[in-house]
């Protein structure tokens, strides 16, 4: 699957969520991948309030939710039972508008690279995943 690079030096990747299309950038050191709650409805998401905490680079998440048993698809690359995080993710997309023009729906992490067994060429532009 090929990928764009943003100014901000963020992969950017189109893929779907609950067959909905959307934009998230790829975060290596993202334990989880991460939508905006306010798109819940974008992506047919059901969530529930979590009893976890979690912080992001740049704060403590306040109020955190988790979706269960969606679906992604990444190129050909297709998940139909996975987990998702939810929050507040408006400082993550502002920063991301300023800089690059851009608006992401959320942040597929390590949880999916890794099911995957993800291969990212940055000469190519490209990310490998395995079924």
């Amino acid at each position: 699957m090929n990928f764009s690079i943003l100014k901000s030096n963020h992969i950017l990747v189109k893929c779907e969520i609950n067959s909905i299309k959307g934009d998230f950038i790829i975060d290596t050191g993202a334990s989880n991948s991460c939508i905006d709650y306010k798109k819940s409805e974008k992506f047919n998401i059901n969530f529930e309030i979590s009893n976890e905490s979690a912080t992001s680079a740049t704060n403590k998440i306040k109020k955190l939710f988790v979706s269960k048993k969606n679906k992604i698809k990444i190129d050909d690359w297709l998940v139909e039972d996975f987990d998702l995080i939810l929050f507040d993710m408006k400082q993550v997309i502002d920063t991301i508008v300023s800089q690059c023009n851009v608006e992401i729906d959320g942040i597929i992490g390590s949880d999916i690279l890794k099911k995957g067994k993800a291969v990212i060429n940055y000469k190519l532009n490209k990310i490998q995943l395995e079924f």
